[in-house]
Formats: structure tokens, sequence, C-alpha cells
């Protein structure tokens, strides 16, 4: 489906922002443009509709492969849409007509199609190397932890480091904490140094990486490594930054994702 002549296309005129396209992007410009889509049965091709249709179709072509999770009769309804819209755009154009209605198809016009089955899709996935982290047993929070990795690792790729800091310390802390809860840790042990009070929902990084230590969740080196991770982290505070001169950089999201990477490692099972 996707369309590389029109990417190279939307590259070259520098019309159209070239960040990354979402299904949910999409479906939110069918719903502004067509507002009554789903009343409607044809489809109307004319000189206020035709740039709209065809920018859709050029759109879906940009959806990254990975977004794209429906498959049977939802995949068959998008790439039946897409194909009718844009056949109709061009016979339209060939026509000359002032309007032409195209039938609906599946009992539905092609634009409903098209949605409904985006409506389906995700705008983020993990990416496939990011850890599994099948040892985190509540579904939901895990792939949450797995979608801050992977946006870490690509907010890194893209020169992000800020992001890519923030991300990779979001998910060290998400991990410590639901190790801390599902070893049935309420409160912190005797002798801690930086001494947190109530249960663990309410400590913050720097006392997650201590007891996780201090009990043996993760090693010395994994604690060191962690603590790096969010002294870069806390540089998104403006005044923290400018007290120390320093900034988020390449190393800092580095040494925030390794990290990442060690408390995964000590955690698993």
């Amino acid at each position: 489906m996707h369309n590389s002549k029109n990417s190279r296309t939307l590259q070259k005129t520098g019309d159209i922002n070239m960040s990354r396209v979402v299904p949910s992007q999409i479906v939110e410009m069918i719903d502004q443009s067509f507002p009554d889509i789903g009343q409607r049965f044809s489809l109307p091709f004319n000189h206020e509709t035709v740039g709209v249709l065809t920018a859709i179709v050029r759109l879906v072509g940009e959806i990254p492969t990975e977004l794209l999770t429906i498959s049977g009769a939802d995949y068959s309804n998008l790439a039946c849409g897409v194909e009718v819209v844009r056949n109709s755009a061009e016979f339209w154009q060939k026509s000359g007509r002032g309007e032409t209605a195209q039938p609906g198809l599946r009992g539905k016009n092609a634009l409903t199609l098209i949605r409904e089955a985006l409506v389906k899709c995700p705008d983020q996935m993990p990416t496939q190397s990011t850890a599994e982290l099948l040892f985190v047993t509540d579904a939901e929070l895990r792939e949450s932890i797995r979608l801050d990795i992977s946006g870490a690792f690509g907010a890194l790729h893209r020169g992000d480091y800020k992001a890519a800091t923030v991300l990779a310390g979001s998910a060290i802390e998400a991990l410590l904490l639901w190790a801390l809860q599902d070893r049935g840790l309420t409160s912190p042990p005797s002798g801690m140094a930086t001494n947190p009070k109530g249960a663990p929902e309410n400590w913050v990084l720097a006392q997650y990486i201590e007891v996780a230590r201090t009990i043996g969740l993760i090693k010395q080196e994994t604690g060191e490594q962690a603590d790096r991770a969010r002294d870069f982290r806390n540089l998104i505070h403006p005044g923290k930054a400018q007290r120390l001169a320093v900034s988020c950089d390449k190393g800092s999201a580095l040494a925030a994702l390794a990290g990442v990477e060690l408390v995964a490692r000590d955690l698993k099972p």
C-alpha cells in the first residue's frame, strides 16, 4: 500500500510536514473534513473534496507498516477503500465533470471503510528490538513501559536527546516500582539512608534505586547506572541545568538507556 512515488513528492515539495504519520491523525482529518461521513452511502467528488480525498489516500500510504495491526476483513476494507478513492479521484480528474458520486462499497462509502479500519490501529508500537519484559505480569503496564523504551530509542536516533533521557528514566522508575510492589513491599526496609516515607508509590526514583539495591533486586553496577540516568533526567528542570551548566545530550541519553537495559536484565528471572 505504500506509495514511494507519493512519498518522494512530499519530500521534494515540502508542502506537508514529513513527521511520522499515525492512524489517529488521518481519522481526525476525515472527521474534520467530512463530519457526516458515517451517514453517507456515496462519496462526493468535486473541486472542494477531491484534494482532501487524495491527501487522505496519500497519508494512508505513509503510515508505518508496524502500525497497521489489522487483518482479515478490516485490512481488506482499508485496501478496498483506498483503491476506490484513488481510482474515483483519477476518474473525476479525467472526466472534467462538476461532481460525481462514488456508490457505496459493502454497504458503506469508501471513506467510512478507511476510517473504521484506521480507528482499530494504534499510534505507537514497541520496536522489535525493545525488550519483551515478559516478567512484568501486568500486561497493560508492560506495554506502557515497552512503549517508553521504544520511544526513547526512537528519540535517540532522531537526535532528540532530552526526550530519550526522560523516557528512559521514566521506564526505569516504572520497572523498579513494579518490582518493589511485586515483592509485596509496603514500607522501606530499616537502615535506609534516604528513609522514604509511606508506600512505594509515594517514593521518588532515587529511593526506588536505593531500596532495590539494598534488598538485592538490582546489582550495584545497575544501581550506579540508574543513578546516572536519574541525574540526567533531572536536567529537564531548567534551574538545575543552569546551575550545573550541563544539558541533555547523546551521552545522557545513552546513559539513561543503559540504565534501562541493566535494570531489565537484573529483574528478569
